[in-house]
C-alpha cells in the first residue's frame, strides 16, 4: 500500500504539477507582453517550482535518500504558489467570485495529504 501511494505521489509532482504549469503557460503566452515584467517573473517562478516537483518525483521513483525532504519542500512550494496564484497574480486566472478562499483551503488539504504520504512512505524505507 505503501508503495502505491508513492507512486501517486512521484505521479503528481512528475506528471501533475509540471502539466498544470503547461496549461499556465500557454493561457498566459498570447498576453505576456501586456502583463509586463511581473508576468515574467511569475511564471519563470512557476517554472522553477514545476521542475523542482519533477525532480522530486524522479527521485521517488529511483528511491534516491534524499526524495522524502525534495517532495516535501516541493510540495510546500507548489502549494505556496497555488495560493499565490489565487491572491496576487498578474497572469489570467478563471476563478469565479467568492471560491479563491475555499480554493486556498482545498491546496492547504492537499498539501496536508501529500506531506502525510511523505511521511508514511519515508517511514518505510526506515523499517
Amino acid at each position: 500500500m505503501r508503495r502505491i501511494a508513492a507512486q501517486l505521489l512521484s505521479s503528481y509532482l512528475l506528471i501533475w504539477v509540471p502539466g498544470t504549469f503547461a496549461v499556465e503557460l500557454l493561457t498566459a503566452l498570447p498576453s505576456i507582453a501586456m502583463r509586463g515584467v511581473r508576468a515574467w517573473i511569475e511564471l519563470t517562478i512557476h517554472g522553477a517550482v514545476a521542475v523542482g516537483c519533477a525532480v522530486a518525483g524522479r527521485m521517488i521513483r529511483q528511491g534516491a535518500p534524499a526524495a522524502a525532504a525534495i517532495a516535501a519542500a516541493s510540495i510546500l512550494a507548489r502549494t505556496a504558489t497555488s495560493i499565490q496564484s489565487l491572491f496576487w497574480s498578474v497572469l489570467p486566472r478563471d476563478v469565479a467570485p467568492g471560491t479563491r478562499g475555499p480554493l486556498a483551503a482545498l491546496a492547504c488539504l492537499n498539501a496536508i495529504v501529500w506531506l502525510g504520504v511523505v511521511f508514511w512512505t519515508r517511514e518505510r524505507d526506515r523499517a
